[in-house]
């Protein structure tokens, strides 16, 4: 009898203990022909999360509808636990905003297609020659990770 509880113990305790540490679902929007956004994607699933892509060919009303700023557009727009995620924004910094769950932030942004940023730059080379900005909906940007 103690066998059947311990054992069914340790199955809740593993479901509990998955569902507590699983990283958050990123549904990823992208132009269907585009290669560095998959890169991109491919990282963050290295990261271990999951990666639902949805193909649009329509980004001005994409980026108009979930508030992306013009001035920080790039190629593709993610959405993870309630933030933005605007072009190629390192694996560490989407990490470090889940974590810390700052409050009046829309996402992170990195506008453009940086040559050496996640899923542009070639495998093994370090990150650099951009910033990842912050931003709000209230307008405010600010630079939250030098690179």
């Amino acid at each position: 009898m103690k066998v059947i509880n311990k054992s069914i113990a340790t199955s809740i305790l593993t479901l509990v203990s998955a569902s507590v540490f699983a990283q958050p679902i990123i549904d990823l929007y992208k132009s269907p022909t585009c290669g560095c956004c998959v890169k991109w994607g491919e990282l963050m699933k290295a990261e271990g999360y999951t990666v639902n892509y949805h193909h649009t060919e329509d980004w001005s009303s994409l980026k108009k509808d979930v508030g992306m700023p013009m001035q920080l557009q790039s190629c593709h727009t993610a959405v993870i636990d309630g933030y933005l995620i605007e072009g190629h924004v390192p694996e560490q910094d989407v990490a470090r905003l889940i974590l810390e769950k700052p409050e009046n932030v829309s996402g992170l942004a990195v506008p453009r297609m940086p040559r050496y940023s996640p899923g542009m730059a070639e495998k093994g080379q370090q990150y650099k020659d951009f910033n990842v900005i912050q931003f709000s909906q209230q307008g405010t940007m600010t630079v939250y990770q030098q690179y």
